[in-house]
């Protein structure tokens, strides 16, 4: 699963995240909110997307991603992305007169929202193509059951990180 150092700096924030504020806003949709279109139905998932980060930037902060060889990166806007974009772009900061480039395409959605995942993971495979973003992850956050085999097997190029509430930790399924 985390077999490049993008993906362990992901797996890693994941992990460090703390269930008291990444479930801030609880994780189950009502009735009224099931009828949502998937792509703008993701409240729940905005305090565990913010943990996360916090997690990433203490990793950052303490130069965890230049320590792995990923150099300097940073989360930004893609000027080529459109209205809809995944949660978090990642970017490698240009060094040396290298350009800017983009790293990863990051999205969150829990598993009891499965019209959310499925569109994060569309788009992610979309992002991955064009703009061209080399890493695409959608990470399912949910109870190991409810983690089912559409959850992890994602549109093409998409690597799929379950994380288990109930374990608090990323698994393999």
């Amino acid at each position: 699963m985390a077999d490049h150092p993008f993906l362990s700096l992901i797996v890693e924030a994941l992990n460090l995240t703390h269930p008291r504020f990444a479930l801030a806003q609880g994780r189950e949709y009502t009735a009224l909110e099931a009828h949502e279109p998937a792509a703008t139905r993701k409240a729940r998932e905005r305090s565990f997307l913010m943990e996360f980060y916090h997690e990433f930037r203490r990793l950052w902060d303490q130069a965890v991603p230049v320590q792995r060889g990923l150099g300097h990166i940073l989360i930004q806007a893609d000027p080529e992305a459109g209205s809809r974009t995944p949660d978090l772009l990642f970017w490698q900061l240009g060094e040396q007169g290298q350009p800017e480039r983009r790293l990863g395409a990051v999205s969150i959605a829990f598993a009891s929202n499965p019209d959310a995942v499925a569109a994060d993971q569309a788009l992610l495979a979309r992002f991955r193509e064009r703009p061209g973003y080399p890493h695409a992850v959608s990470v399912v956050v949910g109870k190991r059951n409810e983690l089912t085999d559409e959850d992890v097997e994602a549109a093409d190029g998409v690597t799929v990180i379950a994380f288990d509430i109930d374990k608090w930790q990323t698994i393999m399924v």
